[in-house]
């Protein structure tokens, strides 16, 4: 028989729901517990235990929002990259932001993965400036090393979490990079899987060496964080994404996921300016947040006079979203070779099963998938 645990549910912040794994519970105590019996008294001597253990606790709920901060992050990012957010969860050793979809192209995909260390670093910032401003010269020596102590493990987590292996942020923007170059999210993914696992080993390894001959808790704790990052990379979405399966015969298995979308208030001379010297598509999807509006046609657009360009917005010149520009990326071939052949436009926007822009797919790929 298998038990399924669900993390306790702390509440929601900025209307992203938080929970916390069970697993998190001891760490809270334990943390104070170091906190209040062995750095503070080594560097601040003289307060009550009482004042230790406070300190001490105030201590860790910071450490535990520092890692919310960062979860956070990545999930409003998401959401202004227009992708759900399932929520945060906070495990034994960090966090795990949840995203409903996968990002649309390498960019937000880059964007999402960054802005966790880059909250981290900023937030580690925070703390050594408070320090440096309110406590420098102050005779408050306990509450001066929590802050730099603060500060200490904010930088530590934006530089871990930049290591280029998933599920860390630095596998997201690995997987970003490589997916800007070879066209292909999923190979990306396998490689930034791959590079994750490397890294959890070396983390066991050397973890295993430094318990047995030097220093038992700082090899423990490196032989704790490889083991999390190898159960994350098998339970987590990780693992699903590196080793998803696409269907043979689906729209997704050959769409492209680089997709140039305009924004309907966009002018036209500012898109023949910027975006169509950039790009040779014929057609351009027309959205807002990831949705579609509808298409621009060049062989539309050549009927507007030049001199209304400056003037006149894409949404003036689009063709209003109709059913033959869109498709299920769960649909097979057959049917996304049916509707180029009568939409006119050689072009369809693959959408997910939320209505949101994931991809396109075009006649050639289609017929380029059938040989």
């Amino acid at each position: 028989m298998r038990i399924n645990v669900k993390p306790l549910y702390l509440g929601r912040v900025l209307g992203i729901p938080i929970r916390a794994h069970y697993s998190w519970l001891p760490v809270f105590p334990l943390y104070a517990w170091a906190i209040s019996s062995t750095l503070l008294p080594r560097t601040a001597q003289g307060l009550a235990a009482w004042q230790y253990w406070t300190l001490g606790f105030v201590t860790t709920a910071l450490m535990f929002g520092s890692v919310l901060a960062h979860e956070l992050a990545h999930s409003v990012m998401a959401r202004a990259e227009g992708l759900g957010t399932g929520g945060v969860t906070l495990y034994i050793f960090g966090g795990l932001a949840t995203l409903e979809g996968q990002p649309s192209s390498p960019s937000s995909e880059f964007k999402i993965a960054v802005v966790g260390p880059a909250a981290s670093f900023l937030t580690g910032l925070v703390f050594f400036l408070l320090n440096q401003i309110v406590l420098t010269g102050t005779t408050h020596l306990a509450l001066a090393q929590v802050l730099r102590h603060l500060g200490l493990i904010n930088w530590m987590l934006a530089g871990f979490n930049i290591l280029p292996g998933l599920p860390l942020d630095g596998g997201r923007v690995l997987r970003a990079v490589l997916w800007r170059f070879n066209k292909d999210y999923y190979e990306s993914t396998r490689i930034a899987v791959r590079a994750g696992l490397t890294i959890a080993l070396i983390l066991l390894a050397c973890g295993s060496y430094v318990f047995i001959f030097v220093e038992w808790i700082t090899g423990l704790w490196s032989m704790i964080i490889g083991l999390i990052l190898v159960l994350l990379l098998k339970s987590s979405e990780v693992l699903a994404l590196g080793a998803h399966r696409v269907k043979r015969d689906s729209v997704e298995a050959i769409m492209s996921r680089d997709v140039v979308t305009l924004d309907p208030e966009m002018r036209v001379q500012e898109f023949i300016d910027k975006v169509l010297a950039k790009n040779r598509s014929t057609s351009f999807p027309v959205a807002r947040d990831r949705r579609l509006h509808g298409m621009l046609l060049l062989s539309e657009l050549k009927s507007t006079p030049r001199e209304e360009w400056s003037a006149l917005r894409v949404r003036d010149v689009m063709r209003p979203v109709d059913d033959s520009m869109f498709i299920s990326a769960a649909d097979p071939h057959a049917r996304a070779r049916a509707l180029l052949g009568r939409n006119g436009i050689e072009r369809v926007v693959v959408l997910n099963s939320d209505g949101i822009i994931v991809g396109s797919v075009s006649l050639r790929e289609i017929k380029g998938a059938s040989l």
